[in-house]
């Protein structure tokens, strides 16, 4: 974990979400004008990794050197981002939005079982335990409330939560094996294993013909590749502060602050283009929001004891050491001295 400041992770959180969910919608408006979904987010990890690059050598940032030992770390954490993004994909054609959500919200579980077996983060408490309840509960209300459940294939939904609960958990991992690298070291390498692994896609899915047909359509236009650079922009933007913010708190709370994003996203898609929700479906969703926020606050008092407890008994263990040192170093000889005159 970072030594951030309350205040600064605080600040991280806010940018993430906020930068996430802006991003959602200016991916939207980018496939309206390329709906090639995979070139475009080739272009995004592929700028993002050649601009970092490119800092890096003009001394602008410090970016972490290229070793092949180190790719190979970050290469499974982009097969795991592949994974995720498939995964959803077919959640979203197996199932609608809500029930996806649903069981993305319910591998924060899994997360935190992941937190406390693979990262050794400690236990839970009981309010953050209570905390994460509420979250599931309300998400879970919030969908029944509303549109209700629709499956029509349960093995994506479920293989989707699975994957959603171990890539924060995965993400971790390849940071702890590579704890010296700078967060902008870490954004350079992620995407440009990523870029690695999703370039043959473009051709495997042959949007290198359907771009050919966009460009002779004029499709290729001012605005359509203005708002792609935008994108890559904020995709730069999305990947350091999501290092940076798992620098700084566990894989759980990083589930946690993705499912708030995203139900925050559903409300804001559902007010702006479909409906509005009953009053009870918003009601749960107010429980849920309010299970996000009780979370980080839990854990926060939680820190706040354990460092509390740490510095407690790293205070006996010196005053331990203190008494054990007069020990063996006997009287002074003023106390000797002073005790024969008094004889």
């Amino acid at each position: 974990m970072g030594n951030a400041s309350p205040a600064l992770v605080m600040f991280l959180i806010i940018s993430h979400m906020t930068v996430s969910s802006t991003m959602l919608v200016l991916n939207k408006a980018v496939l309206k004008y390329l709906p090639v979904a995979t070139t475009v987010l080739v272009f995004q990890v592929g700028s993002s990794a050649l601009i970092l690059w490119v800092l890096g050598k003009l001394n602008v940032i410090k970016v972490d050197p290229f070793q092949i030992s180190t790719a190979r770390a970050f290469f499974w954490n982009a097969v795991a981002f592949m994974c995720l993004l498939f995964t959803n994909a077919k959640a979203l054609a197996s199932a609608n939005v809500e029930t996806v959500i649903v069981f993305r919200t319910l591998s924060i579980f899994v997360t935190a079982y992941g937190d406390i077996r693979l990262l050794q983060a400690k236990a839970l408490s009981m309010p953050a335990m209570a905390s994460l309840v509420l979250v599931v509960a309300g998400a879970i209300g919030y969908v029944m409330a509303d549109k209700g459940f629709e499956v029509r294939n349960l093995f994506w939904p479920v293989a989707y939560g699975v994957v959603n609960a171990s890539y924060p958990i995965v993400t971790k991992l390849v940071m702890r094996s590579n704890e010296e690298m700078t967060s902008w070291g870490r954004t350079y390498y992620n995407n440009l294993m990523t870029f690695m692994i999703f370039l043959p896609g473009m051709f495997v899915l042959g949007e290198h013909t359907t771009i050919s047909e966009i460009n002779n359509n004029g499709g290729l236009s001012t605005i359509s590749l203005g708002l792609l650079l935008l994108s890559c922009i904020w995709g730069t933007a999305i990947s350091f502060l999501g290092f940076l913010c798992l620098d700084n708190i566990s894989a759980t709370t990083f589930n946690v602050m993705g499912n708030a994003n995203k139900i925050l996203t559903l409300v804001v898609n559902g007010l702006l283009w479909e409906h509005h929700a009953p009053v009870l479906a918003n009601i749960c969703l107010t429980l849920s929001l309010c299970g996000s926020a009780c979370y980080g606050e839990a854990k926060r008092q939680q820190g706040v004891q354990e460092a509390a407890a740490t510095k407690a008994a790293e205070m006996l263990y010196v005053e331990k050491q203190t008494l054990v040192e007069d020990v063996e170093r006997g009287p002074s000889p003023s106390s000797s001295n002073s005790g024969g005159k008094g004889l």
